[in-house]
């Protein structure tokens, strides 16, 4: 049973929302295209996993997918790590690392790396069976912090791309016992699920997932920041919806393409979407407005209000909560 579903990273529709909005010619657009495809790749690996998670018995485990949790009690510091799958069974849980990579893959283990080789390309990622093995100390961790029953855990990496050669250094040793194929995945779980007897009670289950959902934190990187963008560098205004032009104007309570012609009712949707996404901050109408090319204080309180938003704090400095999409 599947008690934390996959959304798309937050990151992801950052890169997506600011490579659509970025000035044209920036200097940042080809480094943030190349982050976007890597980023889009990886998600469609782990949703390519969905497959192959159905051979599992839905009444005998339960899957969390993109859990992102403090690695200990200090809130000051907020150190997380992030887990691209858990399987939890009253016997014992499953740490999942999903690769979604094409080409050459070579496991080093002198170096604890893996390289890449690809259309004569060598790229070289930290081993991810690392990853995963320190992944599964956190969350051990973290089971004991919050006073939960010690149960085994392992550690896998699931290869989702079937074009992949996977090759491994003579001395890799027992850890290439931890990198597997997608499809091999649920016969994995299952041979697991032999070796134990049940330690974790429906309770304990229960108070488990209700935990990690409530501890579960979304990454929220400031991209922007990270990357020297200034606002001043974000096209602001109303994607047509039929012609993709920018911007929009207002008629009538309709949107309207001076481009194509065309018209829309809701335009306006994506464009706070894309605000919310790329700023991630409580906004005013009059900051709205100015990003939707709206001129009307009004017109701007009925748009929101049509979405459910309403504002908060006193009236001359009300400022509305974006939702971010999911």
């Amino acid at each position: 049973m599947i008690k934390k579903p996959r959304t798309k990273p937050l990151k992801l529709l950052k890169l997506d929302a600011i490579l659509q909005r970025l000035v044209h010619n920036h200097l940042k657009h080809g480094e943030l295209q190349i982050e976007f495809a890597r980023y889009s790749a990886g998600y469609r690996g782990e949703v390519a996993l969905n497959y192959y998670l159905h051979d599992l018995d839905e009444n005998s485990y339960l899957v969390f997918h993109d859990l992102r949790l403090p690695r200990d009690r200090d809130k000051e510091k907020k150190y997380y790590f992030q887990i691209d799958c858990l399987i939890l069974h009253s016997s014992f849980g499953v740490l999942l690392e999903v690769k979604n990579l094409s080409g050459d893959l070579y496991f080093d283990h002198h170096f604890d790396q893996m390289k890449r080789t690809k259309n004569g390309v060598d790229e070289t990622f930290p081993d991810p069976v690392n990853q995963v093995q320190q992944q599964k100390m956190y969350l051990e961790s973290w089971l004991k912090r919050n006073l939960f029953p010690k149960i085994p855990l392992y550690s896998l990496v699931v290869l989702t791309n079937p074009k992949s050669f996977i090759t491994l250094s003579p001395h890799y040793g027992k850890k290439a016992a931890q990198i597997i194929r997608a499809k091999g995945l649920a016969n994995k779980v299952q041979q697991i699920s032999t070796y134990h007897q049940e330690i974790l009670t429906k309770k304990d289950l229960s108070k488990i997932t209700s935990k990690l959902l409530k501890q579960h934190e979304r990454h929220n990187p400031d991209l922007l920041k990270t990357y020297n963008i200034n606002h001043t560098d974000i096209i602001t205004g109303v994607f047509c919806p039929g012609c993709n032009h920018i911007p929009m104007r207002r008629e009538r309570s309709t949107w309207v393409c001076s481009k194509c012609n065309s018209k829309s009712k809701d335009a306006h949707i994506r464009a706070i979407q894309d605000y919310a996404v790329i700023f991630y901050e409580p906004v005013k109408n009059k900051t709205l407005r100015r990003f939707l090319h709206i001129d009307s204080t009004t017109c701007m309180k009925n748009l929101l209000r049509s979405m459910n938003l309403t504002p908060s704090g006193p009236t001359n400095s009300a400022k509305y909560q974006l939702p971010i999409p999911k």
